[in-house]
């Protein structure tokens, strides 16, 4: 019999415990989520989020006692990692279980940032526009550049990365005081993986952050404003095409049929755009699609990349294929194969402790708990029904924004 269990724990400071425990786990794993990122800014501030990850959670950066702390993890075999995204900034640690002490004081070490010399900054500001210019030279800009088209510029339409005229004059005193309004113990989450005694493990935590205390200060919800609009960059012979459809957020129970209909359209050798586009008509050299869904909104986008002279005929291919499920369904062998691929991709999450931690983490930051068996649950109670009735409410040119490297604008509006 196979089972999953958590314990949660509430901190005086109002910073929220999770101890996921792993009886067969021998490594022990340990992620800090903090609910801040770039959906919180705005224009004026767009890349702050970014740029504080790099001061607070960099090795170098740190104050000196959290940095001999990493130090010796890191010399010790631990793998370390920090990251800022639309909706969080996280902080993981993983190592043997027998460094749970270590590990949990370094990251109440990392939390105390304070007098950060202006030296650093300046120093890791010219590393993060070096950052940004190879970011909005590579293909990772495609996926921003569709949340931008899809939700304009605010929340989750602005770049993690940032503003390049922004990211240049962040000052010390901007960068302190962000931390210290958002980066508190009441936006924040910790959790736990590995085999530990979740009890031990609470009062451990609680000792440790003990200083850290939370604030009264109003933070200003963010707004997600849906805009689709049309938006090309660069002139080239070839074209990556993003057709963005506005779809469910994470909280809706819509988004495991959002999730099926993207596979079924554009998921694998066997899926409808791939068969059609590439192997019949050879109009695109890829083509492929994904749904994604955030705490305050989710679409389902499809990517290709073709000839310009192949554009128009290949938009259209694609709007038909989508008419014919929104008018026909789908067809039960679609659905299963859909819904298995799922399931498998499901199942797999608990042998890769990272994801699995990082699962965790956002579910949490949702105020969801996340279990494997309610994921299946849910995608086997998708029907065919379900499918075509999300694929008639997301997928009509009113909910559609479109964006492409290699052509501008005003030649993708001659698709529409």
């Amino acid at each position: 019999m196979y089972y999953e269990s958590i314990s949660k724990a509430m901190l005086e400071n109002c910073m929220k415990v999770i101890v996921r425990r792993t009886k067969q786990s021998r490594n022990l794993s340990v992620g800090m989520y903090v609910n801040h990122g770039s959906k919180d800014e705005n224009v004026t501030n767009n890349g702050i989020s970014h740029f504080i990850e790099h001061m607070a959670f960099s090795h170098e950066n740190m104050n000196s006692s959290a940095k001999k702390m990493v130090g010796n993890l890191l010399d010790s075999g631990a793998l370390y990692e920090a990251y800022t995204g639309k909706e969080m900034t996280r902080c993981c640690i993983t190592s043997q279980k027998s460094y749970k002490s270590d590990i949990i004081k370094t990251l109440s070490e990392i939390v105390k940032l304070q007098d950060i010399a202006e030296e650093r900054i300046n120093h890791e500001r010219a590393i993060i526009l070096q950052e940004a210019e190879t970011y909005f030279a590579s293909a990772k800009v495609k996926t921003e550049l569709a949340e931008r088209a899809l939700w304009g510029d605010r929340s989750l339409g602005l770049f993690v990365i940032g503003n390049q005229d922004n990211i240049s004059r962040f000052s010390k005193n901007e960068i302190e005081s962000r931390f210290k309004q958002f980066y508190s113990p009441s936006n924040t989450l910790i959790v736990i993986q590995g085999d530990v005694d979740p009890d031990e493990t609470f009062n451990e935590i609680a000792n440790q952050f003990d200083f850290w205390k939370s604030e009264t200060e109003s933070h200003q919800s963010p707004l997600l404003e849906v805009s689709p609009s049309v938006m090309g960059i660069g002139n080239s012979n070839r074209v990556n095409l993003t057709a963005t459809f506005v779809g469910p957020s994470f909280r809706s129970r819509k988004r495991y049929a959002m999730a099926l209909l993207s596979d079924i359209l554009g998921e694998g050798l066997k899926s409808r755009l791939f068969v059609e586009l590439r192997e019949k008509r050879e109009l695109v050299y890829s083509i492929y699609s994904y749904a994604l869904s955030y705490g305050l909104g989710g679409y389902m986008a499809i990517d290709l990349n073709c000839r310009k002279d192949s554009l128009e005929e290949s938009f259209k291919v694609i709007m038909d294929i989508i008419n014919d499920i929104q008018q026909n369904g789908v067809t039960s062998e679609e659905l299963e194969r859909a819904r298995a691929s799922r399931i498998t991709s499901t199942l797999q999450i608990p042998n890769d402790a990272i994801r699995h931690l990082n699962t965790t983490g956002r579910y949490a930051l949702y105020n969801k708990d996340f279990f494997v068996d309610t994921e299946v649950f849910e995608f086997m109670n998708v029907t065919d029904e379900d499918i075509r009735e999300v694929s008639k409410e997301m997928c009509d040119q009113s909910n559609m924004a479109l964006s492409a490297v290699g052509t501008d604008s005003e030649s993708l509006l001659t698709l529409l």
